[in-house]
């Protein structure tokens, strides 16, 4: 949900100054009946005009004003095809006026022809640069068109010849679909919100116009500074459900989770019919630490009850071949099938599946496409491009392809089909990865996890069942860019370095709360945090004012900002021992962590997003590094740091461990779900007898 400034098109007074030229041509009394026919069309007496006109025409057949006036009435009138033939017959006759092209590019637009309309304003603003709405009018077709460049290089021209707030709104609205629509031209949105800084304080509606600044400023990451116009928004506009998504969006990337969750779900109050608000609210709760696992399942009930029940089938019956022993067909939906961590848990399996015992059809719910999605369609039996196809479309081509078993790949996160899993393509259904908790669907028949993600006792927390495999839910393989494993740190450094390379979102106060007393526990360490978020300046400074609060002093804390992913593991190589956090602990962050040599402490709590991190541990023969209450959390922490020689013993053997561990063994693995997957179709053939 955008929001923002409309897009400009110029209005235009086309009579009375056409009146002006044909007196200048023709003079006195010369064009007296021309002139008395188009005062009665300035009144609007549409039919006293085209009587007058047509009396002109019978006396000079090519006469070309009357005959593109006819063309105007007929456009003003809506019907704009018989526009387009009169005025085109107008132009054939006399093709040097730029009035005439502009009212058939008018008439073009009204049919939806951008492109000609394009063509048309073009000619009346070659013929007449001076022509403000011409040029207005072509920018706002080239838009239509999808031309944006084009559309910013005509607003450009116009704000040269008429500086006007008018003018001055449309090139930045146009400069924000410029960048919209290519990533590659994301800077148009400074310059966009340089305009807007301008104009804002003079609008007639000054909210209208910040909503748009604070959208480029988003963005751009600027997210303190969106958030703060956002928040004049609402002042002004409290009702205003665009400006409470795209704060709570801000909130998210800033950290602010509990501020994240009151705007979303303001958003949906405002706007039931934005559903995506509501599933944002469940995604933020798996961050926040006041959140019982208990609620968070209520929640998604609700979700289920309010969004998706409305879709659910009233009787579904599957006409598939019920043979125990037959090649399932199994179908995989994700917009995450290219650079994502989700591909990177995925690609794996999906090139170890048996094709003997399971044909995989990809459906891939994104836009654009990279390397990765290169690579994971050669592997996939069949690939499907979803993106642009609505829920029943997808549900249909799901049937078409006789799926027996839907994964879902990406639960409530962008860009997800659960509204279409709603409707139950398929006769079973199943969440996988991509998410860490319920997608309280009663048409999701299986989540997939394993012991130590979710130890017994989970079950009450899921509406789907609860499916265990043997050792772990995912693999990982390591990607090519990752380094080498250095040196300890500490050795060379002469003090042990934490660290976390985890989502803001993450570090919660009762997070920070823990990691003080672990630096206060090892009073030579320091603590190194890098994320995103910290490249916001005022949200740096932000948070560490939030480490000063709870003991982490400026002096042992050093806060980095983004960096590409092939460098980010780079840090690694100056931390001893990452922490986890927590209730949302690591998932890719600890499979990097632990691959380059760094022990992971967490501390495993009662969900799959708080025991990602024990359970990859475990797996890795050491559960001794996770824990199971704040207390041994810390003393984990405290003793590693203090024997360097385990801890550089553990630098140097990680990568071994994970070679002859099952987060490595693919094969293992993908056989272990295919097993899975046959254990399901008996249950269901033998339940749908």
């Amino acid at each position: 949900m955008r929001g923002g400034i409309p897009s400009f098109v110029m209005n235009s007074n086309f009579l009375t100054p056409l009146l002006r030229t044909l007196r200048a041509w023709f003079g006195g009394d010369s064009a007296a009946p021309l002139e008395a026919a188009i005062r009665l069309h300035e009144s609007g007496d549409l039919a006293g005009a085209e009587r007058r006109y047509r009396a002109i025409l019978r006396l000079d057949a090519r006469d070309a004003d009357a005959t593109h006036l006819l063309g105007l009435i007929a456009h003003q009138r809506g019907e704009h095809a018989l526009a387009v033939a009169q005025i085109g017959a107008a132009i054939a006759l006399k093709a040097d006026k730029a009035i005439y092209h502009y009212n058939l590019g008018n008439a073009l637009a009204a049919l939806e022809r951008p492109q000609a309309a394009v063509a048309s304003f073009r000619a009346a603003t070659t013929l007449d640069p001076a022509h403000l709405a011409a040029r207005a009018n072509l920018a706002h077709a080239l838009t239509h068109a999808g031309r944006h460049q084009e559309a910013v290089a005509e607003l450009r021209q116009l704000l040269r010849l008429q500086p006007a707030a008018a003018a001055r709104n449309a090139l930045a609205s146009a400069l924000i679909r410029c960048a919209d629509a290519d990533p590659a031209a994301a800077q148009a949105y400074d310059e966009a919100a340089d305009l807007l800084r301008e104009a804002w304080p003079d609008a007639d509606d000054p909210a209208e116009v910040r909503l748009a600044l604070a959208y480029c400023l988003q963005q751009r990451k600027h997210w303190t500074e969106a958030a703060g116009h956002y928040q004049a928004v609402l002042s002004l506009k409290p009702e205003n459900p665009a400006a409470h998504n795209n704060l709570a969006n801000c909130c998210n990337q800033l950290g602010r989770i509990t501020d994240a969750i009151l705007h979303y779900r303001e958003t949906y109050r405002l706007a039931p019919d934005f559903p995506e608000a509501l599933a944002s609210v469940l995604a933020c709760l798996n961050y926040d630490p006041d959140c019982s696992p208990e609620q968070s399942a209520a929640e998604h009930r609700h979700w289920a009850e309010q969004v998706a029940a409305p879709h659910y089938p009233k009787s579904a019956h599957f006409e598939h071949e019920r043979d125990a022993q037959r090649r399932l067909r199994i179908g995989y939906v994700s917009p995450d099938l290219r650079r994502h961590p989700v591909s990177a848990i995925f690609a794996p399996i999906l090139a170890a599946h048996d094709r003997n015992r399971v044909e995989v059809t990809c459906y891939y719910n994104f836009a654009g496409e990279d390397t990765i999605t290169l690579r994971l369609k050669s592997l996939a039996g069949h690939w499907r491009a979803v993106a642009d196809l609505d829920d029943d479309a997808l549900c249909q081509r799901i049937r078409d392809d006789r799926i027996d078993i839907l994964v879902d790949l990406a639960g409530h996160t962008t860009h997800n089909r659960l509204l279409a899993f709603a409707r139950k393509p398929a006769p079973i259904q199943v969440s996988w990865l991509g998410y860490f908790n319920t997608t309280g669907l009663a048409t999701m028949d299986y989540f997939l996890s394993d012991p130590w993600s979710s130890p017994a006792g989970q079950e009450r927390y899921y509406v789907e069942r609860l499916l265990r495999l043997p050792h772990t839910r995912f693999c990982y393989a390591p990607p090519e860019y990752m380094p080498g494993v250095g040196p300890l740190p500490a050795e060379r450094r002469g003090q042990v370095t934490f660290g976390c390379l985890n989502n803001l979102a993450k570090l919660n106060e009762k997070v920070l709360a823990l990691w003080g007393e672990v630096l206060r526990a090892v009073p030579t360490s320091r603590l190194l945090v890098q994320t995103a978020a910290l490249d916001d300046a005022p949200n740096r400074a932000r948070f560490g004012e939030l480490c000063a609060r709870h003991g982490i002093a400026p002096a042992r804390l050093e806060l980095r900002g983004f960096a590409p992913i092939e460098e980010a593991a780079a840090s690694y190589a100056e931390i001893d021992i990452a922490l986890d956090p927590f209730p949302f602990c690591g998932g890719m962050t600890s499979l990097e962590a632990l691959w380059l040599g760094v022990p992971v402490i967490t501390l495993a709590g009662e969900t799959i997003a708080s025991r990602q991190s024990a359970s990859m541990l475990i797996n890795l023969g050491l559960p001794e590094l996770a824990a199971e209450s704040a207390e041994q959390y810390v003393a984990n922490a405290a003793r590693l740091a203090q024997d360097l020689p385990r801890l550089a013993g553990l630098r140097a053997g990680l990568r071994q461990r994970f070679a002859a561990s099952p987060l490595m063994d693919y094969a293992a693995f993908a056989r272990a779900l295919e097993s899975a997957y046959r254990d399901m179709w008996r249950n269901w053939i033998g339940s749908s007898h």
